[in-house]
């Protein structure tokens, strides 16, 4: 047997024998060499520099992009307003009945002369003639009586908004309204006569009367100036 065989065969033989020291070794000495690295610092070579371009710069205000948020373009149904449906009342407006001429005034304190009655007494109203003859609702309202009176002839009596009502006297024959008609300021109700038994030597006129919560008043108090 050679010399190197003997020589192997011994060292395998101390190995086997003691490679739990050996490795018992070897750690320990790895542990000792971390241990030195960490109390120098020197982990590695000395030229290692960390890219600073790769770090984030808290003073960079460059404007980051953000995006847009979702845009909800759900169609909103929006309530309808609610309706007024309060009836629109139109303010009341007066015209005069008749485009004539009045030839008697209105006088509830100083008697006139009355050519039929042959007496003084009051006018409590307007007396009007026209070459059409024509009479005119002097404001919008609500029919209350048509007929006939002895005394004053066929007549109608219109009751207006405010209080207000307006009565057409001596009328000739033929009126077509009846109670609960409405008519509008300016329609034409009828036609001028002399029926008023008390005004019949006056001739063919309109006598016209107005009175406001009951109580009667000057026409003209409420009959627009251009209009008398």
């Amino acid at each position: 047997m050679s010399k190197m065989t003997v020589a192997t065969k011994r060292f395998s033989g101390f190995m086997k024998r003691n490679a739990i020291y050996l490795l018992i070794f070897l750690c320990i000495a790895s542990v000792a060499t971390v241990i030195a690295l960490a109390a120098t610092g020197n982990f590695g070579p000395s030229d290692m520099v960390i890219n600073q371009d790769n770090v984030n710069d808290p003073s960079d205000d460059t404007p980051v992009d953000k995006p847009n948020p979702p845009v909800d373009d759900t169609p909103v149904d929006k309530p309808n307003p609610p309706v007024d449906d309060t009836p629109v009342v139109k303010p009341l407006t007066f015209t005069s009945p008749s485009t004539g001429t009045i030839v008697n005034d209105y006088s509830n304190t100083v008697l006139v002369w009355s050519p039929t009655l042959g007496q003084y007494s009051t006018h409590l109203g307007l007396d009007f003639i026209a070459e059409d003859g024509k009479v005119m609702a002097v404001a919008s309202g609500t029919v209350k009586e048509v007929g006939f009176d002895p005394l004053h002839g066929n007549y109608v009596i219109i009751d207006h908004n405010e209080g207000y009502q307006s009565r057409y006297y001596s009328l000739a024959d033929g009126v077509t309204l009846k109670a609960g008609d409405s008519v509008e300021e300016g329609q034409v109700i009828g036609a001028m006569s002399s029926s008023m038994a008390t005004e019949s030597l006056d001739g063919n006129h309109l006598h016209f009367e107005m009175s406001k919560n009951g109580e009667d008043i000057n026409p003209l108090d409420v009959i627009p100036l251009d209009e008398k």
